[in-house]
C-alpha cells in the first residue's frame, strides 16, 4: 500500500481509528456469534453451543487486545481521538477499577491531540466530562491566556 493510499483512508491513516474499527468489527461478530448460540439453545445442540461460547471467549479477548491497543496509541487524526473519547465512556461505564485506569489514559490522550489541534473548546468539555482530568485540563489554557495577556 502507497503512502498517498493510506492518507486517504482516515482509518488506515489513524492507529487509533484503525484499532476503533477494529474492535466495531469484533463486536460485531460476537453479536452475530451470540445470536447463533441462541439458536443452537433452541436447536438443543449442546456440541455447537460449546463451540459457538468457545468463538465467543476468542472474540471477547481479541476486543479487549484491541481495546489496550486503542489506549496506547496516539491518535494522528480527529476521528482517532474521538474514537478513544467515546472508548474512555466506554471504559468509565464498566465501572472497573482497570478500565477506569484505561479511561484516564484514553481521555488524556484524545484531549492532548484535539489540544495541539487546536479543537478542545475546554469550556464545553468540562461541561460533558465529569472526570478530574477534564477539569484539569479545562483550567490549564485558562491560565495559559492570563500569561500571554500579561
Amino acid at each position: 500500500m502507497t503512502l498517498s493510499a493510506q492518507t486517504n483512508d482516515p482509518i488506515e491513516f489513524c492507529p487509533a481509528a484503525a484499532c476503533a474499527a477494529a474492535i466495531v468489527r469484533l463486536e460485531g461478530f460476537i453479536d452475530h456469534v451470540a445470536g447463533l448460540y441462541q439458536e443452537a439453545q433452541l436447536a438443543r445442540s449442546a456440541d455447537l453451543m460449546r463451540q459457538l461460547e468457545a468463538i465467543c471467549e476468542e472474540l471477547m479477548l481479541a476486543a479487549d487486545e484491541a481495546r489496550a491497543r486503542l489506549a496506547q496509541v496516539e491518535a494522528i487524526s480527529a476521528a482517532g481521538a474521538m474514537a478513544q473519547l467515546l472508548a474512555a465512556i466506554r471504559d468509565i461505564r464498566v465501572r472497573d477499577n482497570a478500565e477506569r485506569e484505561r479511561a484516564k489514559d484514553l481521555e488524556a490522550k484524545a484531549i492532548r491531540f484535539l489540544t495541539n489541534a487546536n479543537l478542545y473548546d475546554a469550556q464545553f468539555c468540562t461541561t460533558l466530562s465529569q472526570t478530574k482530568l477534564g477539569r484539569r485540563l479545562a483550567t490549564a489554557p485558562a491560565r495559559e491566556a492570563v500569561r500571554v495577556t500579561r
